[in-house]
């Protein structure tokens, strides 16, 4: 390697760890101020439940309690929880989980670092071998084997609903954050194309066509009927279109 080769690495490098360092001071600021508010149950019908950051049981909700910006909260069939915190006000329906931390507005500017913190997690990661594991931005072949399970129970597409009720309450930014996080952790949800459609959607509606551009690509190889096929189709040509122009 040339003198100069080794210079433009080293400051690559060194720019690169900046970047890292202020993704992770801007996380913990957010974070901070975040936790530093209450929910409170308004109302609440049927059956819900809400979980807290440092256990892995469910507490039956109440009236009237405070939930931290930590909790997760969850509802089953035909129940529904409202929330309050500091001036906003969310409805959870059914069939549906949220974690607090996710009913907040954001700016583009946040969306697009908590979108780049969620692309390094899935980065793809070296075996050791010549030929290193390729993983995909919703997930690695090893999950993508697993099958799909659709019940009511699901806890990945609860999540997913919750993140659809999210943007509907004008929450887009987080709501789309959310979905890409629940697609990591529960990876039989990212082969649900309604689901991947609608927040790649989001994502164009918003001009991020270099974001939503990556989503259709991904979405493009799911098993599409022709409907989604023809949406999907035309969003990929709209965008290549839009970026060629620019």
């Amino acid at each position: 390697m040339s003198n100069v080769e080794r210079s433009e690495t080293q400051t690559f490098g060194k720019m690169k760890s900046r970047y890292m360092v202020k993704i992770f001071l801007v996380s913990i600021l957010l974070i901070q101020v975040s936790i530093a508010q209450e929910f409170t149950v308004v109302n609440k019908k049927g059956d819900a439940n809400y979980r807290t950051a440092t256990s892995e049981s469910w507490n039956e909700l109440k009236e009237n309690s405070k939930l931290q910006s930590t909790d997760f909260v969850t509802t089953g069939e035909k129940s529904s929880v409202k929330l309050k915190k500091a001036g906003l006000v969310f409805n959870l329906e059914e069939l549906s989980a949220v974690s607090l931390s996710s009913i907040k507005p954001m700016s583009t500017d946040e969306l697009l670092l908590a979108l780049a913190m969620e692309d390094m997690i899935n980065a793809p990661k070296s075996n050791g071998k010549k030929n290193s594991s390729s993983t995909a931005v919703y997930g690695n072949k090893e999950e993508e084997e697993n099958k799909i399970d659709t019940k009511d129970d699901n806890f990945g597409i609860k999540r997913l609903n919750g993140a659809v009720q999210l943007a509907n309450s004008g929450f887009k930014e987080s709501a789309i954050v959310f979905a890409k996080e629940t697609c990591r952790k529960y990876p039989d949800s990212k082969q649900i194309s309604s689901f991947r459609i609608y927040f790649a959607d989001l994502l164009y509606e918003k001009g991020l066509y270099e974001e939503a551009l990556g989503e259709y690509m991904n979405i493009s190889k799911l098993d599409l009927n022709n409907e989604e096929k023809d949406q999907v189709e035309k969003h990929i040509k709209s965008i290549n279109q839009r970026l060629l122009n620019n």
